[in-house]
């Protein structure tokens, strides 16, 4: 089973995924981007590089084609738990292009594997403008929190567009709260 953990920049899925680890020994935890070697050169670029949106676009685009070539498609018989996936990958890049745009380069590029599920961290307002706070921000962040509220609608949206199955659950909760959480949306996806 292939299930996404998603949320906007600050919404506890790093935290989430490191508990998970423990819990869930045997599966694959991957993250976009940067999970190969191509992805964290690629991931230097997107995040720290000044380069447009298009080309922004193409680099996440060439990750995750790299990710489920090399790493998704030959394990897809075992339990992967990705920190993202096609599905933040299509919000995010919604404010600057078309959804049916997106939708079919994404296809190209996954060869239409997406995820089987996706648990959403939600984050509210004041929450999130609090976290933003508390750190140094990369090329996304710096975007702003209402751009970032608006991606969070995004991801909901998509996953509703590419009618896969998700879990919201409110990032402003405590950690133990959410990991509980997160492991019975896991645990009812088998």
């Amino acid at each position: 089973m292939y299930i996404a953990i998603e949320g906007i920049d600050t919404a506890g899925k790093s935290t989430q995924i490191e508990l998970l680890k423990k819990k869930y020994k045997n599966a694959l935890f991957v993250k976009e981007p940067g999970f190969t070697n191509l992805g964290e050169k690629i991931r230097e670029i997107i995040f720290n590089g000044d380069i447009d949106k298009k080309t922004e676009l193409f680099l996440f685009l060439a990750d995750r084609s790299e990710l489920i070539e090399k790493i998704i498609k030959p394990n897809l018989n075992n339990l992967i738990i990705s920190d993202r996936s096609v599905v933040s990958g299509i919000a995010y890049a919604l404010p600057f292009f078309d959804f049916d745009i997106l939708l079919n380069l994404n296809r190209f590029a996954t060869d239409s594997i997406f995820p089987q599920k996706v648990i959403i961290l939600k984050l509210n307002k004041e929450t999130l403008k609090y976290r933003l706070s508390q750190k140094n921000k990369d090329n996304i962040e710096k975007r702003g929190i209402e751009y970032l509220l608006n991606i969070q609608n995004n991801i909901i949206q998509t996953c509703n567009r590419l009618e896969i199955p998700y879990d919201l659950i409110d990032a402003s909760n405590s950690v133990e709260e959410i990991n509980f959480k997160i492991k019975k949306a896991i645990n009812g996806s088998f």
